[in-house]
Order: structure tokens, then C-alpha cells, then sequence
């Protein structure tokens, strides 16, 4: 039997555990390797990627990716994704750094701590882009998976229709009948992702349209959107009631995250100087070295 290869090292000024032992220093790391801190961090290195598991944390080490199984762990450089809880997190740039936080068993807290950061879901479709700064919340929804419910200002292009979610900044293609009168307006759209249909102007989904509203001036106002009309509730259907129906169920359960993008609930997390993911603050994170000083 030919000797298996180590996929990288893990080091630590204190004690660690690989798969339920003891470790004091630095270890060899193989594929598959469970990896559990205790009172400090631990710095993985694979290749480019660098992966600091913060106290009291696990995560389980491959080649390709990094599952965090709990507690919180911070990637630098894109080619070393990190998985929590049906989601892939990775920085959008070779020297981006992004730091993930399980809160509980399926809540993640994402903050982009170096450059920009992605979220996409099981599926490799794109959940959220996070700037610099940028901290999001994800409660992923069982079995809802194109369920999409998102806010901001409809847009308008060569007679095809677009939105920027304003919380998850993901932009999507919207299908459907009547849009045009919603031109330039902050609404609500609540749709079903078309599977396979080629999304135009830049937008990484296509969405049909079976309910959009206009947002009151009060709803935009709290989602940071120009108002688009005074009366709240005015309100366009769009695609089959039936449709309608059903994606706004499966919407309904993650109402209160803020927006809903492929069935992953979105809301905002943390802001720079503000208290980060888990309990983490950003000062203590400089502090500590492991994240850089604006």
C-alpha cells in the first residue's frame, strides 16, 4: 500500500486536537483531518490558502474545501472555499480574506473581512456578494431551494428586466407580465429561480415574477431604497396565482431575514466596528492579528 500524502500543516501556540487527539505546536495535516482548538487559534496552511480556526472551534480540512462544524474560522485566498451549513463562502479574489460563523446549526454569519466575498448555495448558484466591510446572516430553508424574495429598485434594459437585491447585493433577470410599469420603483418581488435559463445583463439568475409589490415610503425608506410610491401596499401580480402561491409559502419562513435568495434567508449580520459574527468584535480580531487594520 503506497503512503498516503499530507495535504498540508496545522499550528497553534497552544493545545489543539486532530481527529480526537491531543496536540501541542504543529501537526501534519491529511485529508478529511477534524481539527478542534480550545482556549486559542489555529492557523491551517494548504497550498496558498490560509485557514485560522478561532478558539473553541472544529472544522474538518480537505484539499479542495474546508467544513466548519462549529464555532468560527476565517479563510484567505480564493481557492480554499469554506462550507457551513449547505453554504460555500470563499473570498472573490486571491488575496480576499472572509471570516464564517456557525450560530447554531443552521444559522452562518459571514463577514468579508479583505476584499470582496461570495456565498452561493449547495448548488453552486450565487446567494450573496459581500464588499469589504460587509457582514450578512443566512438561515438556509429546507426544501426551498429556488424560492427567491428580494427588494430594490427595478431596472431596465433593451426590454429586459433587472433587480439588485439591496441586502444581498446578488442581481438578478426577472420574467414575467406588466414589469414595465414597475420601472424605476422600489419593490418587493417574490419568484422561483428557472433552472437552466441564461441570465442577461449581468445578472447570475433568472427569476420569473409571481407577485411584486411597490414598497411603501416607509418600507423603502428602512430598506434603504428611494421611495417609489406613497401608498403602501400597491401592489402587480405577475406569472400564475398557483406559482404565486407557493413561493411565497416557501419565502414566508424566512420573511423576518429580510430577503430570501434561492431559498436562503439574508439579512444584515455586522458593519465594520460594530459586533461581528458569534460574538466576535472587529477591533479584537485586530487586535488579535488576525484580521488587518483598515
Amino acid at each position: 500500500m503506497g503512503a498516503v500524502s499530507s495535504i498540508g500543516v496545522v499550528k497553534s501556540t497552544g493545545d489543539f486536537r486532530v481527529d480526537g487527539s491531543t496536540i501541542r505546536g504543529n501537526s501534519t495535516v491529511f485529508e478529511g483531518n477534524l481539527i478542534q482548538t480550545s482556549a486559542v487559534r489555529s492557523t491551517v496552511q494548504i497550498g496558498a490558502a490560509q485557514i485560522t480556526v478561532l478558539p473553541n472551534s472544529s472544522v474538518q480540512v480537505y484539499r479542495d474545501r474546508t467544513v466548519l462544524e462549529s464555532g468560527s474560522a476565517m479563510v484567505r485566498n480564493d481557492s480554499q472555499p469554506i462550507e457551513a451549513a449547505t453554504l460555500k463562502i470563499a473570498p472573490a479574489e486571491k488575496d480576499g480574506a472572509v471570516l464564517v460563523a456557525m450560530n447554531g446549526s443552521n444559522k452562518v454569519n459571514v463577514f468579508a473581512t479583505s476584499g470582496t466575498a461570495q456565498v452561493r448555495n449547495s448548488a453552486g448558484f450565487l446567494v450573496a456578494s459581500l464588499t469589504p466591510g460587509m457582514g450578512l446572516a443566512f438561515s438556509p430553508q429546507a426544501g426551498a431551494a429556488a424560492a427567491t424574495q428580494m427588494k430594490g429598485t427595478l431596472e431596465s434594459t433593451s426590454g429586459r428586466f433587472y433587480l439588485t437585491d439591496v441586502t444581498s447585493k446578488v442581481k438578478v433577470e426577472l420574467r414575467g407580465s406588466d414589469l414595465a410599469k414597475f420601472g424605476g420603483k422600489s419593490v418587493q418581488v417574490t419568484g422561483s429561480v428557472i433552472p437552466g435559463a441564461s441570465a442577461m445583463g449581468g445578472a447570475s439568475e433568472v427569476v420569473q415574477v409571481t407577485k411584486i409589490e411597490v414598497l411603501s415610503q416607509s418600507a423603502a425608506k428602512a430598506a434603504g431604497l428611494p421611495a417609489g410610491a406613497a401608498a403602501a401596499g400597491a401592489a402587480g401580480a405577475a406569472g400564475a396565482a398557483g406559482a404565486g402561491a407557493a413561493a411565497g409559502a416557501a419565502a414566508a419562513g424566512a420573511a423576518a431575514a429580510g430577503t430570501t435568495v434561492l431559498g436562503v434567508g439574508v439579512a444584515t449580520a455586522v458593519v465594520v466596528g460594530g459586533a461581528a459574527a458569534a460574538g466576535i468584535t472587529y477591533g479584537s480580531l485586530v487586535a488579535a492579528g488576525t484580521v488587518s487594520a483598515p
